[in-house]
């Protein structure tokens, strides 16, 4: 789990027809989903610093807004512009189960700590708790502004939303238990291994790690000179051993800042022509791949 800051880029793909909107590796570290504009999802495999296209999965008739596995690698959720979430298993293209009641865009849908459960958050003002097995919304909460993203940790759904605010909302959604000012309208969340922490990125051109333990007194705000976020869904990431958070910018360049001095450690340059709208880091900690408005998908590595 050592993160090694990339360095150079071991590969670059044309992964998709259109934009990329979403990229997540699996916590084996050797498979990577994409989701994109055109209204796929696409899984590759990682062996030796290359990626190889495995299986496209289909089902969503609009574009595909975010991308996870499980804790397992067997299944494949993903939230898309259709108003819906859609499931895969593993070997099948075809989706299993598709959850569908949100009014607006799916922005983002999370597997919970409980196994038949996600949640998905969207531009409707929902945040919605579903059981898998009867493809059924079993809980829903009104937010006061459009959910851009959600991460679960093991008893609590963190939502991040366009008013600058995060809110942390307990495990059964009965009810909003924190709420905390975020530097700008917030583009996404993720949330550390040790579930201990959550990186927001915001349209103030800033991220923000704040420590779950401490909400309102220790939080670290990233910036740099050139960075700047490029749309309403980009995503940022933590990296593994919490050592790292990196986004992609606007101007095709990928910023990573080291966490312990809040300092910009690498500019990751030349390979993106487009903004950059999401970053993943394997949990071994070795590759970075970053994907953009153009179609571009990047292998990261400091080899």
């Amino acid at each position: 789990m050592y993160a090694r800051v990339p360095a150079r880029a071991l590969q670059v793909l044309e992964a998709h027809e259109q934009g990329i909107n979403a990229v997540r590796f699996s916590c084996s570290s050797d498979l990577l989903a994409t989701g994109g504009t055109d209204r796929v999802v696409k899984l590759w495999e990682l062996r030796a610093g290359t990626l190889t296209h495995r299986a496209t999965l289909d089902g969503s008739t609009e574009g595909v807004t975010c991308v996870e596995f499980d804790h397992t690698g067997r299944r494949v959720l993903a939230a898309s512009f259709d108003r819906s979430a859609l499931l895969w298993r593993l070997g099948d293209s075809n989706p299993k189960v598709t959850l569908t009641g949100h009014s607006r865009k799916v922005t983002a849908a999370r597997f919970t700590s409980a196994p038949h459960q996600v949640v998905t958050g969207s531009a409707d003002r929902t945040i919605r708790l579903w059981d898998l097995q009867r493809a059924a919304c079993v809980q829903q909460v009104e937010t006061p502004s459009f959910c851009s993203d959600l991460v679960c940790s093991d008893n609590c759904i963190i939502s991040g939303h366009f008013d600058s605010k995060i809110r942390v909302w307990d495990g059964r959604l009965g009810g909003c238990v924190q709420e905390l000012p975020s530097q700008g309208r917030v583009t996404s969340l993720d949330l550390s291994y040790d579930h201990r922490q959550v990186l927001s990125c915001c349209r103030d051109d800033s991220l923000q790690l704040v420590d779950l333990r401490r909400w309102s007194h220790d939080r670290v705000v990233f910036r740099a000179e050139g960075f700047k976020c490029g749309s309403d869904s980009t995503k940022a990431v933590i990296s593994p051993d919490c050592s790292y958070v990196a986004a992609g910018s606007a101007d095709g360049s990928v910023y990573v800042w080291r966490v312990s001095t809040a300092i910009l450690e690498t500019r990751l340059l030349e390979e993106h022509r487009s903004p950059v709208n999401a970053v993943s880091w394997s949990l071994s900690g070795e590759y970075v791949v970053s994907v953009d408005k153009s179609r571009r998908a990047v292998l990261w590595s400091d080899f």
